[in-house]
């Protein structure tokens, strides 16, 4: 359980993460419109660099350590650091201090997490129009089976007015991964057929289905795919794979 901070008193770094920053740049625009207008005070580095998690994840130990020390002479001028990319948060929450041996001295939110505050605050205030939408969440494997951040994003998800959260087959601890990550930079073919066989055959997703939300920017770039491989198989209507912060966006009120 997350602790409530006092955020009107807490200096914010806003880490927006490799992936979003250099492929996803309209999602990211959506978290900075989003925290905006909730009336966050949050700061971003001119020269943001890798959390490091590519290294670690791949073994070179020494190499991220190294790196990651420059990291955190950027991180600990900050009492907050809020993410929306699962890799990095996992990698300042967990892997820099088990597997590098550094201690942090910032605390650390995944977006979802950060919003779910602001929403137990009573802040997330809503647009009178309801968007219309029937949606699936997709759990990532870096937030959920790795970090069991399950409930926020759904808590704000059924509350948006207008959005019908349905749960597919397989969710949560039993969530199955889409193939993006890593498998893309190796066998992008395959990632993407992953991606489809994941929301056609695990998922079972409905012909009336709007959206696929997730919380990671390397799921929202495979899943794309796989929706994009699958449609062009078949006689599926477009659906859209968005980010929560992108649904909230059009959502709150202005």
């Amino acid at each position: 359980m997350v602790r409530m901070m006092m955020m009107d008193e807490t200096r914010i770094l806003l880490w927006q993460g490799c992936t979003y920053r250099n492929q996803l740049p309209e999602e990211l625009s959506s978290v900075h419109r989003v925290l905006s207008s909730l009336d966050v005070d949050f700061e971003t580095l001119t020269e943001e660099g890798c959390c490091t998690f590519p290294l670690i994840m791949t073994g070179y130990i020494d190499q991220a350590r190294k790196a990651s020390r420059t990291v955190l002479e950027q991180l600990n001028d900050f009492e907050l650091v809020v993410t929306p990319c699962p890799a990095c948060y996992r990698a300042f929450r967990q892997l820099y201090g088990e597997k590098l041996g550094l201690q942090p001295s910032s605390k650390f939110l995944h977006l979802s997490q950060f919003l779910a505050q602001l929403q137990s605050a009573g802040r997330l205030k809503f647009s009178a129009n309801p968007l219309s939408m029937k949606v699936i969440y997709h759990d990532p494997c870096e937030l959920g089976r790795h970090s069991e951040v399950y409930e926020e994003p759904r808590r704000i998800l059924s509350a948006i007015p207008g959005v019908s959260l349905v749960e597919q087959k397989y969710t949560k601890e039993e969530a199955v991964c889409c193939g993006g990550n890593a498998l893309p930079l190796f066998t992008p073919i395959l990632a993407s057929k992953v991606a489809a066989r994941k929301l056609m055959q695990e998922d079972e997703i409905s012909p009336d289905l709007d959206a696929v939300v997730t919380c990671c920017p390397s799921c929202v770039l495979n899943l794309r795919k796989g929706l994009d491989l699958w449609i062009k198989r078949s006689d599926l209507r477009e659906i859209k794979v968005l980010s929560l912060a992108r649904v909230l966006e059009g959502a709150l009120a202005r």
